[in-house]
């Protein structure tokens, strides 16, 4: 694969915004007792990310369409180290806040930038391993940057946590000036353009699966220390091991699904990813309601589904992002940003359910809330079989039916 250094440059970039975005699931309960929150408003932190994420994506990818992608990647990495070095700092849960805001709405002109860089300099033969890579270090923050910078949460302060995310991301700020090219500059898409391409019926049935795929897994995750407890009695060591499971499954999901959807394509390998989500969701449902204990039995069977958990959701960002590159082939980097911003309006809605959930029921009903939102992904997969089928036989060419016999 061509121009490996760079991509994995960008990977490393990607790692850093991973553990900054997930890592707050890991230390919630610390953040609320400082900041004298509750769990489910501290929270909403990782709501505030998402949404602001979620939001700037389209908006601020249409507004600097015409910069080069050089000078985005240069410039979102110096405003996400700066929200994470307020975020340190917050004396107050509202500075902490607005610190995730700018800490979303950079990540978000990075990830969605570098992922677009890393298909430019890949080319069509390497696509999918080429997002892979880049969506690898979103999984390999799960895998050591969410656990790592939890533990240190744990052990020190929610504070040096942050601080940790600084120090991965100077590096990658650095390299972005030392070694990183000058990278072919697509066509300006409009927000007009953007907004007809999503609103495309393929396209967002595609982005609105994607959407509540990561919703349900989100509702879970982001109260994943709560739901671990309540099921297992695990400590916060027990957490911080929970976490690794998860994350170390997900790096092998994550290049599993990149290939996968390289040889047998992107809609069967999502299709598939969306349906072991949705078994590992009800597996951990009726662990938490139904045998929940500080037995190693449970904590085995616990173990076990988290790791099968991590393996088939990670297999599916990679799938999403090439599926709707199939779906919109002129136009890939509205795309990408279109289902970027679905799937952090899926963990946004994800942390605001499970909040709810958590605290209007029980932390066991977070898993049967997760596998009914990821029923909806699956079936709105369906329906964008049927719909795609149904447009395949409406384009059907008028020549390939049999011409009437002229008489005479």
């Amino acid at each position: 694969m061509p121009h490996k250094v760079i991509l994995a440059l960008l990977a490393i970039g990607s790692f850093a915004v991973g553990t900054d975005g997930f890592v707050i699931s890991g230390i919630l309960p610390r953040i609320a007792g400082e900041l004298d929150v509750s769990e489910p408003v501290a929270g909403q932190l990782v709501t505030a990310f998402a949404l602001s994420y979620a939001i700037s994506a389209p908006v601020l990818m249409t507004l600097t369409a015409g910069l080069s992608r050089r000078v985005m990647l240069r410039g979102s990495m110096p405003a996400f180290l700066l929200a994470n070095v307020l975020g340190a700092l917050a004396p107050t849960y509202g500075v902490l806040m607005g610190a995730r805001i700018l800490a979303g709405i950079s990540a978000a002109l990075y990830m969605n930038t570098a992922a677009a860089t890393a298909t430019a300099l890949a080319g069509e033969r390497y696509r999918g391993r080429a997002v892979s890579l880049i969506i690898g270090g979103l999984t390999v923050a799960t895998a050591l940057g969410v656990p790592g910078g939890t533990l240190v949460g744990q052990l020190g302060s929610w504070r040096l946590t942050l601080a940790l995310v600084v120090v991965l991301a100077l590096p990658v700020f650095i390299g972005l000036f030392l070694v990183l090219p000058a990278v072919p500059q697509p066509p300006v898409v409009s927000m007009r353009d953007r907004v007809r391409i999503g609103a495309q019926r393929p396209v967002l049935l595609a982005v609105l699966a994607n959407l509540f795929a990561v919703a349900g897994c989100f509702t879970v995750f982001t109260y994943l220390a709560a739901f671990t407890r309540a099921t297992t009695g695990m400590d916060d060591a027990g957490v911080s091991v929970v976490l690794l499971v998860f994350g170390v499954a997900g790096a092998v999901g994550n290049a599993v699904g990149g290939r996968l959807s390289d040889r047998i394509g992107a809609e069967r390998t999502f299709t598939a990813s969306v349906s072991g989500v949705t078994a590992a969701m009800a597996l951990l449902a009726v662990l938490a309601s139904c045998f929940a204990s500080e037995s190693a039995a449970v904590a085995a069977v616990f173990l076990a589904a988290t790791a099968a958990w991590g393996t088939v959701y990670w297999a599916e960002p990679p799938t999403a992002i090439h599926r709707v590159l199939d779906l919109a082939p002129t136009a890939p980097s509205v795309a990408i940003s279109v289902n970027s911003s679905a799937s952090y309006l899926g963990v946004a809605l994800g942390g605001a359910v499970g909040g709810a959930v958590l605290d209007r029921l029980s932390p066991a009903a977070l898993a049967w809330a997760g596998g009914c939102l990821e029923l909806v992904a699956l079936a709105l997969v369906v329906l964008s079989r049927v719909s795609a089928g149904r447009g395949r036989r409406a384009e059907a060419p008028a020549r390939a039916r049999p011409e009437p016999v002229r008489e005479g």
